[in-house]
């Protein structure tokens, strides 16, 4: 899917452009899985009943692998050890492998990840039979290296999962051997909690592979665009100027990966649509190479017309992306701080972003992401804490993959099978004794959707013309149609019920008008950025009605320069007394907001001129009751521009305060 503005003005003109690739296909045609199991049983693992946990998680994994899958285990401490080689998941094998894992892993010994590692990938390195099967290394350890250096071993195409034990892990480590790979992913896992349930997470990924090798080729059409920069996370395009390929390697059962294309526009002289670019996938589905879509790929077409603006509006598709990638670079910023308490102020800082976008963009995502900040807030008892819970989320969304930050029900990443896995995972620590569904159940659980769903797109059988079923069925029509008639003559009379009562009392609407305002401090810097920002502004809530009470559900007025948010005024629900009002007084404090290069001439502009000018725009609802039965519920909306002469007084210009009233829509 490539979603982006319609439109683009005939001048030059850069636009962004949002494709979406997601998996649609069934496990019913998965890939077998390679993996190999490298765990840590070093003498910090006999501590706090890690290594109970850690047996019971192996166990699970063991009972979810097919007869199409192999596992192998190696334990490491000062040496590595291969407990087995790569076997098939046969009932023979799971029970035999069962009991290696109850008896054989034993705690002692130091932390030397290095050479679990090496042994990990020496496994599959030596594997005779590895055409279109899936390869994965889930590395778990909950200490600091005391020989050797992991980071340094060359993984090259296989997938190595890391899981940190604990708050003695070493998060850095493990997130960078994770990030060598090829769509790895850290997972942080606290003191106390299941392993168990963090592995069925990761396990719903591997087990469910159809999709392989996928990638994405870009070519622009010469004379209509210019790709200036593709956009993909950690998939790093290739340099080829004419086509640019990212590479995207397996992906789970309906997991999705997003690209955001940011496209130059060359100024032309005439209206036109024009094809800016042409993409298309390939991809491997057990042995069979595939290109979607089939022919020539998907054209993204944009109309170049005078009627376009620069800055048009842009869809709510590709602005959402947009902010989980400035999302990404906030958590950065945090990470680089090195230091608890200026990392929690940035992420405190990325809350109150996320606030002023989620008032304009009523998105699922950005409820997402505050509920990863709050969690990060939460991780912040110490830096080493809060510095492994930032490691996971940074490389969860570079990878777009599910990775945990402590608590698996948090991720905007999760697909599907995690909550089956999951739920799995949950009552198999209830009761170990009561094995899960291995995979080939869940594949058959597919299959029978799958078959469902196939017989739900053929037409049911027809009903004959006086037939039992088609007498029933013609009473039956006959009471819905009494019904709804019987609605709709009940709905008539109560609207024109409710509007003799407004025209007998006529109520006025309440509103929202601004009373006063200054501003008393700008500090803006010559980079665009406005560094502090200081404006105390009344507002004032009207009710001129003499019969009713006005009920206010409260209110959030955004005050912004050139579509750069810079505050948000919030009240809470709050009531005014017929014929009065209530005034409520703001003194808002902002610094840090950025301004694309058009607001920062327009700024230069406007302190050159001495008159700065902010947007106020909003809604709030309002009830009353009207008579005895009626209640009555409006919107009220505010837009306006405040004209602040700077520097000089500060105070507003008197004609845009006594125009700054809010209206019914």
């Amino acid at each position: 899917m490539a979603c982006s503005n319609d439109k683009a003005p005939l001048e030059e003109n850069t636009q962004k452009v949002l494709l979406e690739l997601t998996d649609i296909s069934s496990i019913v045609e998965r890939s077998g899985l390679d993996l190999v199991a490298v765990v840590d049983i070093s003498g910090s693992m006999g501590w706090d009943g890690k290594q109970d946990k850690l047996k019971t998680a192996m166990k699970f994994v063991i009972s979810k692998l097919g007869p199409m899958d192999r596992l192998s285990i190696v334990s490491f401490n000062d040496q590595a050890k291969r407990l087995c080689n790569l076997r098939c998941m046969t009932q023979a094998t799971k029970e035999d492998l069962m009991n290696k894992v109850e008896n054989d892993l034993k705690d002692g010994g130091g932390t030397n990840m290095r050479v679990g590692l090496e042994k990990g990938l020496e496994v599959l390195a030596s594997r005779r039979f590895r055409s279109n099967r899936v390869a994965s290394v889930i590395l778990m350890s909950d200490g600091q290296q005391t020989i050797g250096d992991a980071r340094t071993v060359s993984i090259g195409d296989v997938a190595v999962y890391t899981f940190g034990f604990g708050a003695d892990q070493d998060a850095k480590v493990l997130e960078a051997i994770a990030g060598k790979s090829w769509g790895g992913t850290f997972y942080n896992v606290k003191d106390g909690e299941s392993l168990t349930v963090h592995f069925s997470a990761l396990l719903a990924g591997v087990l469910s592979v159809v999709v392989q090798d996928l990638k994405l080729t870009l070519r622009a059409q010469r004379g209509h665009s210019e790709i200036q920069k593709v956009d993909a996370g950690r998939y790093t395009p290739d340099n080829n100027p004419s086509d640019i390929t990212v590479s995207f390697g397996d992906l789970y059962s309906g997991e999705v990966r997003k690209v955001v294309v940011h496209l130059l526009l060359p100024a032309v002289h005439s209206e036109y649509s024009a094809t800016v670019f042409i993409a298309q996938c390939t991809y491997s589905t057990q042995g069979t190479r595939f290109n979607s879509p089939p022919g020539g790929g998907l054209s993204c077409l944009i109309r170049r017309t005078r009627s376009a603006s620069s800055s048009g509006a842009m869809k709510p598709e590709v602005k959402a992306e947009l902010i989980r990638i400035d999302h990404v670079t906030r958590l950065k910023d945090a990470r680089e701080t090195g230091n608890i308490d200026s990392a929690r102020d940035k992420l405190v800082l990325a809350k109150e972003a996320l606030d002023i976008e989620l008032f304009n963009l009523k998105l699922r995502l950005i409820d997402l992401l505050k509920a990863e900040l709050e969690k990060l807030l939460l991780l912040s008892m110490t830096w080493k804490e809060l510095c492994a819970g930032l490691l996971a989320c940074i490389r969860s969304h570079e990878c777009q993959r599910f990775g945990s930050i402590g608590d698996v029900n948090i991720s905007i990443f999760r697909h599907t099978l995690i909550y089956v896995y999951v739920k799995q995972a949950t009552e198999f620590e209830e009761n170990p004794g009561r094995l899960p569904p291995s995979v080939e159940a869940d594949v058959k659980a597919a299959e029978a959707e799958l078959l469902v769903r196939e017989a739900d797109r053929h037409p049911r059988p027809r009903i004959w013309v006086g037939s039992p079923e088609r007498r029933r069925s013609k009473w039956a029509w006959t009471m819905v149609l009494i019904l709804c008639t019987a609605l709709v003559i009940g709905v008539i009379l109560a609207s024109l019920s409710v509007f003799a009562v407004y025209l007998l009392y006529k109520p006025r609407m309440p509103y929202l008008a601004v009373s006063n305002a200054q501003l008393e401090l700008l500090q803006y810097g010559q980079d665009g950025t406005i560094d502090y920002l200081q404006v105390s502004i009344t507002i004032v809530a009207v009710n001129n009605n003499s019969k009713a009470d006005a009920s206010f559900s409260g209110f959030d007025l955004a005050l912004g320069f050139h579509g750069a948010y810079v505050a948000l005024l919030r009240a809470e629900p709050f009531v005014v007394a017929r014929e009065s009002s209530l005034p409520l007084q703001y003194n808002v404090v902002s610094a840090g907001r950025a301004l694309d290069p058009t607001g920062k001439h327009l700024m230069d502009d406007s302190l050159k001129a001495g008159v700065v000018p902010f947007d106020l725009f909003g809604k709030a609802r309002t009830k009353w009751k009207v008579g005895i039965f009626v209640k009555l519920r409006f919107r009220t909306r505010i837009s306006c521009r405040l004209r602040f002469f700077f520097p000089g007084n500060g105070t507003v210009m008197p004609t845009d305060r006594d125009k700054c009233r809010s209206r019914s829509p």
